[in-house]
């Protein structure tokens, strides 16, 4: 995994700039933004599948930056569905108490039972949250290859191709986490220099924080471009086999 080439494939663009500056201002848009901006680092993805040299695209596609994106949501949803089912009872359960009235002993009893749902089944969705998480790039590559929901609701193939590529998703998935802590914390600490100083630190503090979005936008690229290698490593380990 070229972890460098994830870095700086968007400033290798000679229209970096105005890409990204696009996506940062399109991602601000309520509902059509977030969806537009998933399309788009969907389209990312399947560039650096098919080995362009060049992967950061336009934004003359729009519109299909924002079905994909949306479906790509759809296939989020239903893949969350067992998460929802478990937290669900977790807040419904802290009724029990309420229901023993003056009675302390149910009270303590109902308290009881509640604490022991809420830590089950709370366990229960750390490791469902952190299926998710793994889940994540190979619905991502499972839908960039189509263009189509269909794939990624093929379940035993996308665990398939989970457990055979565990290793390098794992690894993706915590480059991209290292990377939005890095750029996070130097920028936080930055915007906290600049707005001890009264006034013109104030302003730059200001300005700096406008940055957050484009920089958000550069992780999403740098995670698809991770997840495009993978894809991309697939398709080469199949096409040998």
């Amino acid at each position: 995994m070229n972890i460098g080439e994830a870095i700086r494939f968007v400033f290798e663009d000679d229209q970096w700039p105005g890409k990204l500056l696009v996506g940062a201002f399109v991602s601000l848009i309520p509902l059509l933004g977030g969806a537009a901006i998933t399309g788009y680092a969907i389209a990312v993805l399947r560039n650096v599948e098919a080995g362009s040299e060049r992967p950061l695209p336009t934004w003359d596609r729009l519109g299909d930056y924002f079905v994909d994106g949306l479906q790509f949501w759809v296939a989020t949803l239903i893949y969350s569905i067992p998460f929802l089912i478990l937290a669900c009872p977790i807040a419904v359960v802290w009724v029990l108490p309420a229901m023993a009235g003056e009675s302390q002993d149910a009270t303590t009893i109902l308290t009881s039972i509640a604490g022991l749902v809420t830590a089950g089944l709370g366990c229960l969705s750390l490791l469902y949250g952190l299926l998710l998480w793994v889940l994540m790039p190979v619905l991502q590559i499972r839908f960039a290859e189509t263009g189509e929901l269909g794939p990624c609701l093929r379940f035993g193939e996308v665990f398939a191709f989970l457990f055979d590529h565990i290793g390098a998703i794992i690894i993706a998935q915590l480059f991209v986490w290292l990377a939005g802590f890095a750029v996070t914390t130097i920028l936080g600490g930055i915007i906290g220099l600049f707005a001890l100083v009264p006034i013109c630190g104030w302003v730059l503090a200001s300005l700096l924080g406008l940055a957050i979005v484009p920089v958000g936008t550069w992780l999403m690229l740098f995670a698809a471009h991770l997840y495009g290698q993978i894809g991309l490593e697939a398709e080469l380990g199949s096409s040998v086999v």
